[in-house]
């Protein structure tokens, strides 16, 4: 008589079931809590982080942490510590302990694709969440297209831009960075009427909200999709050009969203070093030729860009503001992701975070390079689109490790491994 396999006993102080349950529930609610709820995605990650680590520490398993998708961004975590101490950071001890929280984030990765999200059943709901939240930020930008408010009551802008579902202008922010996993999906499947319906819709909508970088980053994901999935490479390839076109359109049938993706963007381009963006770029620039080592700290940018040590103009680069606008011109961040680590931690920390990054990109986009094809290589795809818009080097952007912007491109990421890591090839079919 051959004895049948015999069961493996989970590890004894492992997480309980209702803990691994809340973990994932609320990972697949966090694309809505991303959107109004700061608190509640502060929880989700974290729970997510501590059922994870709480699982890795019961089976003693720590191979994890060489993972090409975890180790570069727990170098940069570590670096940007180390450039956090109190007496270097500008920030003092906040900046320290806010650099300490951020690990946060480089767990969240590991935490999504190897025990939160790595059930079928749950990356299901968690698209299903994600589709809700879509529809969500787009039905409440055609409610206020035709009404003037949308369910919150919320009104355009003061300057003619379509919010959404918040009362300021940032409804296309975390909708270019949601939109691509699931449209794409449903795109692929569609017969070519429907397709073209379907992204036609999308393009309205994001030319409609009227914000220029998430047009240009709608136009990143197009070129993209054309790249990735053959099927759709001609329809790709046709909005890309629709898109401009639209775009100029818009003097016609919306001034305001005329003035400001055309009128003021041109402006913008043609004196781009005594812009806004220009001037933070470039003081971002000059504090990183004072510390180009370890950086400001955490929130480095805050604290130390109306520092007269770091008042600098670039005529060589075309700026012409005398000291570099000098404190006029300061914010909380400079606006984009790797200058807000340049100037946290320096160039080492770039160049951590920049290979955290394409670490991400590379292991999702595992096997896609020539072209995908299975509705499981499609949604990575998407997945991978979303990944690189939200990472794009070139382009404005929220803080690195901001809640609402950011905590999108992170939640992607682990998204994306895990799919990867589930995909046929990784499980060795």
């Amino acid at each position: 008589m051959v004895a049948g396999p015999r069961s493996v006993a989970p590890p004894r102080w492992a997480p309980p079931r209702w803990a691994l349950r809340a973990a994932q529930g609320a990972v697949a609610l966090l694309p809505l809590f991303l959107l109004h709820a700061r608190a509640l995605a502060e929880v989700a990650v974290a729970t997510a982080d501590l059922v994870f680590l709480w699982q890795m520490a019961a089976t003693r398993s720590w191979r994890w942490l060489r993972a090409p998708e975890v180790l570069p961004g727990l170098l940069f975590w570590a670096w940007q510590l180390i450039c956090s101490l109190p007496g270097h950071a500008a920030g003092g001890m906040p900046a320290f302990i806010q650099a300490l929280a951020s690990i946060r984030w480089f767990l969240l990765i590991p935490a999504l694709s190897r025990v939160v999200l790595a059930e079928e059943a749950v990356q299901t709901w968690f698209m299903r969440m994600l589709t809700v939240a879509v529809l969500y930020i787009g039905g409440n930008v055609w409610l206020q297209q035709f009404t003037g408010f949308d369910l919150w009551e919320f009104r355009r802008w003061a300057d003619g831009s379509l919010t959404g579902p918040f009362y300021e202008p940032r409804a296309s922010a975390p909708l270019v960075r949601m939109l691509f996993p699931v449209l794409l999906p449903w795109v692929a499947r569609a017969r070519l009427a429907g397709a073209t319906v379907l992204l036609l819709l999308t393009v309205v909508t994001m030319v409609l909200i009227g914000q220029r970088m998430p047009v240009l980053l709608l136009l990143l994901g197009l070129a993209t999709t054309a790249l990735l999935l053959p099927r759709l490479r001609k329809l790709a390839l046709g909005f890309l050009v629709l898109v401009p076109l639209l775009v100029l359109g818009t003097v016609l049938f919306s001034p305001q969203a005329h003035h400001r993706l055309v009128t003021l963007f041109a402006n913008t381009m043609l004196h781009f070093p005594d812009s806004p963006y220009g001037s933070l770029y470039l003081r971002a620039l000059a504090m990183a030729q004072n510390h180009p080592w370890l950086g400001w700290g955490f929130d480095g940018f805050r604290h130390a860009c109306a520092d007269p040590q770091n008042f600098r103009a670039f005529p060589e680069l075309g700026q012409h503001l005398v000291a570099g606008g000098g404190a006029g011109i300061c914010n909380i961040h400079p606006h984009n992701i790797y200058f807000e680590a340049l100037t946290n931690a320096g160039l080492p920390g770039l160049v951590f975070f920049a290979a955290a990054v394409l670490a991400w990109m590379l292991v999702t986009g595992r096997g896609l390079w020539r072209g995908a094809t299975t509705p499981e290589q499609t949604l990575r795809a998407g997945v991978l689109v979303a990944i690189l818009v939200h990472f794009w080097p070139i382009a404005s952007s929220s803080s690195a490790f901001d809640v609402y912007t950011s905590g999108i491109g992170y939640m992607m990421a682990g998204f994306g491994v895990a799919l990867a890591r589930a995909a046929p090839a990784a499980r060795g079919a």
